[in-house]
């Protein structure tokens, strides 16, 4: 399958984490049961162990949410906030275990989608719908629920395991154990057992454009770190650096871009919920980009950041390996600023 990772001896030494991984995506995974709900239910209130065994990735959200909420937040505000961050990030973990194994009777006890009529109103011209999301909640769910419900879906992602001088130069920060490359192997694996298809940046983008042709669901999280153009564009009260790629498709084809947004209500189900279509109308690529980020991504993140906070963490985390670090507020040299603005 498209992106699968060949496990291979890392040069970097197993750490208990990584074998931790294995066993959470693999023989921990095999013995969930998606017909019993119930059985993920009851390990929901174990979520304050993720947050104690976190170590410096709290320091690296703390500073992150400072850096969006300033003052605005007391301390207890933001002790609360990075509690609540841990405890979505655990539930979004246990849910993905589910991928793969769900199915058209199973999916609801996992995830709720709200505003499928805006998706089939986007697919009524013919020109397919991109599904554009963030890197927050059960942000995976989405796959599997939109692909069982028989909507033709194709997700471009990053997979497998990151190139071996990248790993060599950045062992801290990239996981590279034979260990590791197991875990993530077993993930795709997963992924790969769903009727939605996988691609990568290897895949030519004309492909991209053939499945909008065919009127069907092309999905890319707009805060992704994988592509070749990047834009400035203020976000969360900072600068980021973002792919405009989606943009871009949606202005050459005419495709409408469907916010994908996912929730993580403590005590109920998760929730998905497809926003009101964004028509190009013969607009530039950068209005639409502009559209989508004030009044849909950034307004819900917001609202939500507690979704949003272990991307945040993993995207400071790299930010010494990318050219593009999400906020260049934090970058390492100044490479960031032969970037184009969204706002020239």
């Amino acid at each position: 399958m498209t992106g699968r990772t060949t496990p291979t001896l890392g040069e970097s030494l197993a750490n208990p984490k990584d074998i931790l991984r294995w066993a959470f995506w693999g023989p921990f995974r095999d013995w969930l049961d998606p017909r019993r709900p119930q059985q993920l239910r009851a390990l929901w209130p174990l979520w304050p162990l993720l947050y104690r065994a976190a170590g410096s990735q709290k320091r690296r959200m703390s500073d992150e949410y400072h850096r969006i909420f300033g003052d605005r937040l007391s301390s207890a505000g933001y002790l609360c906030l990075i509690r609540e961050a841990y405890r979505v990030a655990f539930r979004a973990h246990l849910e993905e275990l589910l991928m793969g194994r769900l199915d058209p009777i199973t999916m609801p006890g996992f995830l709720r989608l709200h505003g499928r009529a805006n998706l089939e109103k986007a697919l009524e011209r013919g020109r397919g719908a991109i599904i554009l999301s963030a890197h927050a909640g059960s942000f995976m769910l989405p796959i599997a629920a939109l692909s069982l419900l028989g909507y033709p879906y194709t997700q471009y992602a990053a997979r497998g395991m990151p190139p071996q001088q990248v790993a060599r130069e950045h062992a801290d920060a990239v996981p590279t154990s034979w260990w590791a490359a197991r875990a993530r192997q077993a993930r795709e694996e997963n992924e790969d057992r769903l009727p939605a298809r996988f691609i990568t940046l290897k895949t030519p983008t004309r492909e991209l454009f053939r499945r909008l042709a065919a009127n069907e669901l092309v999905a890319l999280a707009f805060d992704g770190r994988i592509g070749n153009r990047w834009v400035r564009a203020p976000f969360l009260n900072r600068q980021a650096l973002l792919n405009p790629g989606a943009y871009r498709l949606s202005a050459s084809t005419g495709a409408a871009i469907i916010p994908t947004l996912c929730r993580t209500p403590a005590g109920t189900t998760s929730i998905c919920a497809l926003g009101s279509p964004i028509f190009p109308r013969g607009r530039s690529w950068r209005q639409i980009m502009a559209e989508f980020l004030e009044r849909h991504a950034e307004p819900w993140l917001l609202a939500h950041p507690e979704e949003y906070g272990t991307w945040l963490a993993h995207c400071r985390l790299r930010n010494r390996i990318d050219d593009h670090p999400l906020f260049v507020d934090h970058a390492e040299d100044d490479r960031w600023k032969r970037h184009p603005s969204l706002y020239p």
